[in-house]
């Protein structure tokens, strides 16, 4: 019974325990618990209050598991008032029967009695977890309890929940609702660890911000200049529009913090041309401000608007950094752009004396490998006075395949798996490698040892947000009735391409077995299909 309410399929669940009933078994609590929470996932209550009036007959409403499951039974199904009553009758309550009460007063609309009901659970001496704090952080947020929330705040500090990403999510949410915008960028910054919940925090905390007739808040340059990072690093555009459109009724467009995050979100969110247009309307600019479009026009393949722009930023008497310089060198790689590259590189150590970082290098490497000089590549590779990352070999690994050097390509990956072993993406390169060579006795002894590793070949995520939907898409995602169309296109496309000279770079090394698998996953990757969707 267990096994299948773990599993969502309740009605299972409870078919079981009609079956142990009619052959003479006697339910335990255990298994009274596990029927209730299937009679919970089915918000079955009348089910439910039949397993009650057995629990009753036999005299356990009292105890401690079969009690909890009685609550989260009638607050699942909206009866707060059985759901407490059914509390009290709890003999040894505990931090699951208090957070499961408070939850249903937070899902029931009675907001104080869930924060009496918390201080009552502090004073008996029951120590809170995560799901306790989390829930009592949403009552304060809709009650709008900065005086509570804060008090829970420290509490979590305390007990030691500072790092759990969880609780840090609430409580930023928490003061973001409350409007204490710094508390939670605060927060946000010392956060070691971030999750899209944390970023949808942000947004939608943010969001609420720029409802200036609500409770008469007054964003100002630092809630304007937060929202749209958080729209940037979402890259949520219509919600930056939206904080954008709010900055020019406000005012504070002409700041130049506002301004430069403008034309950031714009440049993360794929619009350019609107960057470029809001980078023009400046009155005032930065260093931060010219190296943010120079940066933008580079990443959208606009060399010569990044070049242009930058010697313009030159002639304005603003003197570039390191990060200006990467920018500068990525716009000539992007268009392999080798006389210019190497002319900036110079006169970035000599007339600026900036040292060269690991980013530089890796700009200059990449417009090698593009255009096939791979000795020049490795070359600089054996130059630099630092060890190359991860990204470096990759791209040496990447580029020898394409451009047939694999003596030089099974170099550059033995170095990446010295940096990275469990890095499964070095591994497929390293067997479609052997494989196009024939080494097939390589082939072998990398997959025995991928194998000894535990290592399996990662399954990549795409999605694409329309008409506020979020559409999500992986390789062998083959039961979505609304993408038929898109699967036939894509097929069409691809047979098209085929006509024109493309070859598939699928998975050489593979066993038959997967031949088929490798052929829809290389045919179907989830990057094609969202952009064809």
């Amino acid at each position: 019974m267990t096994g299948y309410v773990r599993n969502s399929q309740p009605e299972l669940a409870f078919r079981v325990f009609i079956e142990m009933l009619e052959v003479g078994a006697s339910p335990t609590n255990y298994t009274l618990g596990a029927v209730l929470n299937a009679c919970c996932l089915m918000y079955a209550i009348g089910l439910g209050k039949q397993i009650h009036s057995y629990i009753v007959k036999h005299d356990i409403e009292n105890n401690t598991s079969v009690g909890n499951a009685l609550c989260s039974l009638y607050s699942n199904c909206g009866s707060l008032n059985s759901a407490f009553k059914a509390f009290l009758r709890i003999k040894e309550k505990n931090v699951i029967s208090w957070t499961t009460v408070i939850s249903s007063c937070s899902d029931n609309g009675d907001y104080g009695m869930g924060l009496s009901l918390f201080g009552e659970m502090l004073s008996e001496g029951v120590e809170p977890n995560e799901f306790t704090l989390t829930r009592v952080l949403s009552l304060c947020c809709v009650m709008q309890s900065l005086s509570v929330g804060s008090q829970v705040h420290s509490l979590t500090i305390k007990l030691r929940y500072e790092l759990n990403l969880p609780v840090t999510n609430s409580i930023m949410y928490f003061y973001l609702k409350c409007g204490h915008v710094r508390e939670a960028k605060k927060l946000f910054d010392g956060m070691e660890e971030v999750s899209l919940v944390t970023w949808n925090a942000m947004i939608a905390g943010h969001a609420q911000m720029m409802d200036l007739a609500k409770d008469g808040l007054k964003p100002d340059l630092f809630t304007f200049s937060s929202s749209l990072i958080v729209c940037s690093s979402l890259v949520a555009l219509q919600q930056g529009e939206q904080v954008h459109s709010q900055t020019i009724k406000t005012g504070f467009l002409s700041d130049v913090v506002v301004g430069t995050a403008l034309v950031n979100m714009y440049n993360k969110c794929g619009s350019i041309e609107r960057a470029s247009k809001a980078f023009a309307e400046m009155s005032t600019r930065t260093l931060i401000s010219w190296t943010s479009m120079i940066t933008g026009f580079a990443q959208h393949g606009c060399s010569q608007q990044a070049l242009q722009l930058f010697e313009d930023m030159r002639l304005v008497g603003v003197r570039p950094n390191k990060i200006t310089f990467v920018g500068v060198l990525s716009a000539c790689s992007h268009t392999g752009m080798v006389d210019e590259a190497l002319a900036y590189f110079e006169m970035m150590k000599n007339e600026y004396k900036i040292k060269p970082v690991m980013d530089h290098f890796a700009c200059l490497i990449d417009m090698f490998v593009r255009l096939g000089h791979l000795d020049e590549a490795f070359q600089i590779i054996k130059k630099m006075d630092f060890e190359p990352n991860e990204f470096i070999w990759s791209t040496m690994v990447a580029g020898c395949r394409s451009h047939a050097n694999l003596e030089l390509g099974f170099y550059a990956a033995e170095q990446l798996l010295k940096l990275n072993p469990k890095n499964s993406e070095t591994y497929v390169l390293l067997l479609n490698m052997y494989g196009s060579a024939g080494r097939w006795q390589d082939v072998s002894r990398v997959r025995k040892l991928m194998k000894d590793e535990k290592i399996g070949k990662l399954k990549d995520w795409s999605w694409i947000s329309i008409k506020d939907n979020v559409y999500s898409f992986k390789p062998d995602f083959q039961f979505r009735p609304q993408c038929e169309e898109a699967d036939q296109l894509l097929a069409d496309l691809i047979e098209k391409a085929k006509n024109c000279g493309y070859e598939s770079q699928g998975d050489l090394g593979v066993t038959d077995e997967q031949d088929e698998e490798t052929t829809f996953s290389t045919v179907h990757q989830s990057e094609k299909l969202a952009v064809t969707f």
